[in-house]
């Protein structure tokens, strides 16, 4: 396999990923207000963030698929246009039920957005893929930094307005897909979709691997997307800030995701990734728990912190995909990812019913549960999977070997 980036367009799908993060967070950005118009609570404001991940799930699943009918720049053109739609209808939606229609499709295809083009460096860019991952989320960590910005200015206390703040994002795509309608993206080739046999090759070949990187991915996209979900909610709630403020410390959060994910992309080719991911689930727990916990100052600092923490853990498990062979890891990738949206789905949803019916502080801290479980994951990883695994081993070998070392 090549893997030379340059040639392979990858730079075309940077500007294209800073939407879908701004669709990641429009759901947390608007729910306090979409509550406010509808006139409803936290259980059922949790929904709109199950829709739109429940939406992910299937559009995910379906990407493998997807490659074996059509070229890279059909799926993510196509997608383009269905997430646009979709969102200017839920712009227009006069009901709840049918909101969470449209977020339900709008889910789908910004889930696609998210991973396919994941899937697209994972397939030219190998066993090297650590650091290129992290450049290109980094794009999409910039449009989510963007997202609640972008929502508090244009609602700006009026209810009413959250309707443009859908309208927006879905009228911003169109320009920033321009590059990838004009370059060739270079074809993968061996793909195979996702099916029962597919899944059998991918547990002959490592089922420890497997099961451990799904297990953390699960546990750490469920733990993002609460705190992402709800922040703002209980800065509001329990500390009394303004909707623009607190709309500027979830801002704060992902700007320490963006810069930390620069910094992963640089620090992984230096530093045994493990490590690095060890490091940053550790610090991403006590950070959570401790958080919410913390005085109005200190929580101001601390979620930034978090976001830094938080930066590289992502794009450094789903690298391990590429530890799968070529014609497999294409698939690794899909499951990964859509599962991870499955947490995403449903964690957010429980913590607002602790916040609820138990309190923002307790439901917030609770979400440090999760990177617990992350932990554990990577620790049973390490003892029974990466260091009997061809990869862990030669990477072994190498660092050894090398002069610099000697």
């Amino acid at each position: 396999m090549d893997g030379s980036l340059e040639k392979s367009n990858v730079w075309a799908f940077y500007p294209l990923m800073i939407v879908p993060g701004i669709v990641l967070l429009l759901a947390p950005s608007t729910v306090e207000t979409i509550m406010e118009f509808f006139g409803f609570r936290e259980s059922l404001g949790g929904l709109l963030q199950v829709s739109y991940f429940t939406g992910g799930v299937v559009g995910i699943l379906l990407i493998t698929r997807m490659m074996q009918k059509y070229t890279v720049k059909q799926i993510a053109l196509s997608q383009v246009v269905l997430l646009s739609v979709s969102l200017l209808a839920a712009s227009f939606s006069p009901w709840y039920p049918l909101l969470l229609a449209f977020m339900l499709v709008a889910g789908f295809a910004n889930g696609i957005l998210i991973a396919f083009p994941g899937v697209y460096v994972t397939g030219v860019s190998g066993e090297h893929s650590h650091g290129p991952q992290n450049v290109l989320y980094s794009f999409f960590a910039l449009g989510v930094v963007t997202g609640p910005l972008l929502s508090s200015l244009i609602i700006n206390d009026d209810p009413a307005m959250w309707r443009w703040a859908f309208r927006a994002p879905a009228l911003l795509i169109i320009p920033l897909a321009v590059p990838a309608a004009l370059v060739t993206f270079r074809k993968l080739k061996g793909v195979r979709a996702l099916s029962r046999d597919t899944m059998r090759g991918v547990l002959d070949y490592n089922r420890g691997l497997f099961y451990g990187l799904l297990g953390a991915l699960v546990l750490y996209i469920a733990a993002e997307s609460a705190a992402s979900m709800w922040l703002i909610t209980f800065l509001e709630e329990e500390h009394g800030l303004s909707g623009s403020s607190a709309h500027w410390a979830l801002t704060g959060m992902w700007i320490g995701i963006v810069a930390g994910r620069l910094a992963c992309g640089w620090l992984t080719k230096r530093v045994d990734p493990f490590r690095v991911l060890v490091f940053l689930v550790a610090a991403s727990g006590v950070t959570l728990l401790v958080a919410p916990l913390a005085g109005l100052p200190a929580a101001l600092v601390l979620y930034p912190l978090l976001g830094l923490f938080y930066s590289g853990v992502y794009p450094i498990l789903i690298g391990y995909a590429s530890w799968f062979p070529p014609d497999l890891n294409s698939t690794v990738f899909t499951v990964f990812v859509a599962a991870g949206a499955a947490g995403g789905a449903v964690l957010p949803y429980l913590v607002g019913l602790v916040n609820q019916f138990a309190g923002l502080v307790i439901g917030m801290s609770s979400i440090s549960l999760a990177l617990f479980g992350v932990l554990g994951c990577l620790f049973w990883l390490k003892e029974h999977v990466l260091d009997s695994s061809p990869g862990w081993a030669d990477a072994r070998e190498e660092r050894a070997l090398s002069p610099e070392d000697a």
